[in-house]
């Protein structure tokens, strides 16, 4: 039987190794091969608006948002009077929610045009006067510019892109006056055919998924941050007919990024074969990491 010695508990509790391994998960996945510039990654979400909107702003998405509050607030977060700066508030799920439950001032950063035009519209729609929509990346938003810096009660960042680094991490806490949250992956999202589907059309393993909230935690910890920490599992269960489920496929391998043109005709046959009476069952598995820090 092989020998597992433990790790050294200095090597555990040093910034700058959880700073590498993090690093290095991102450049050992395919993702690295996907986005090479911040363009690409806004591209890409531009792409994805419509499909994300009606995901994040349908049932399963306002399950997300008020569970995600419940647990803020049990935290002794009270969002009534605040300022919030949203990090990546797509077309605005939480936006719309903080700014409903009275918060003083809502910032939502997003760099899509596409997802700020949804978010614009509801926040019309709403009457809502206490929300301003900023189009920009996380990375390069000038803080003094906006008057981001030491401005917020809470910094928010659910599942962002640009929270990629320890810099960007940073960059949030430079921000808050009194909490940040912020939330990823706990493992790769699970589907049940997934898998099958990516070594059928590609002939090869599917990659691994860097998001991980295990080096932000463990980075915070190692920094001496104090911090709240949870984990939650969203599960989703679907029956839809071939050409349901044949779009919603597509959008996965894209979310993979391999390069366009996509195998729709594989893809569509791999569905076929596996239907039943022309019905395709399937479930996808999420967990996920929350972290609220104290300032």
């Amino acid at each position: 039987m092989m020998e597992i010695l433990p790790p050294d508990p200095e090597i555990l509790q040093d910034p700058e190794f959880w700073e590498k391994a993090w690093f290095q998960a991102k450049e050992e996945s395919i993702f690295k091969k996907k986005n090479k510039t911040l363009r690409d990654t806004v591209d890409f979400w531009e792409s994805r608006a419509e499909n994300f909107t009606d995901n994040v702003m349908g049932e399963k998405g306002r399950k997300r948002v008020d569970s995600v509050i419940r647990w803020l607030e049990k935290q002794g977060v009270n969002l009534e009077g605040t300022r919030i700066l949203d990090i990546g508030a797509g077309p605005g799920p939480f936006t719309l929610a903080f700014a409903e439950k009275g918060a003083k001032e809502v910032v939502a950063l997003e760099p899509a045009g596409n997802m700020l035009d949804y978010l614009k519209e509801e926040i019309k729609k709403r009457g809502l006067k206490n929300v301003r929509a900023v189009q920009d990346t996380w990375e390069e938003v000038d803080l003094d510019q906006e008057n981001l810096r030491g401005e917020f009660d809470l910094v928010f960042a659910s599942m962002s892109p640009g929270i990629n680094n320890w810099e960007t991490i940073e960059k949030a806490l430079q921000c808050s006056k009194k909490y940040c949250y912020i939330s990823q992956f706990a493992g790769r999202r699970q589907s049940s055919a997934m898998e099958d589907l990516w070594q059928e059309v590609f002939q090869e393993e599917l990659p691994p998924w860097p998001a991980h909230v295990i080096y932000i935690l463990n980075l915070l910890y190692a920094k001496n941050y104090n911090l709240d920490f949870s984990v939650w599992e969203e599960k989703r269960e679907a029956e839809d007919t071939v050409e349901e489920a044949l779009p919603y496929f597509l959008n996965e391998l894209k979310v993979f990024g391999k390069e366009e043109p996509y195998p729709e005709e594989k893809v569509r046959s791999f569905l076929e074969k596996r239907a039943e009476k022309g019905v395709f069952c399937h479930q996808v598995k999420s967990r996920l990491g929350k972290i609220l820090i104290t300032l």
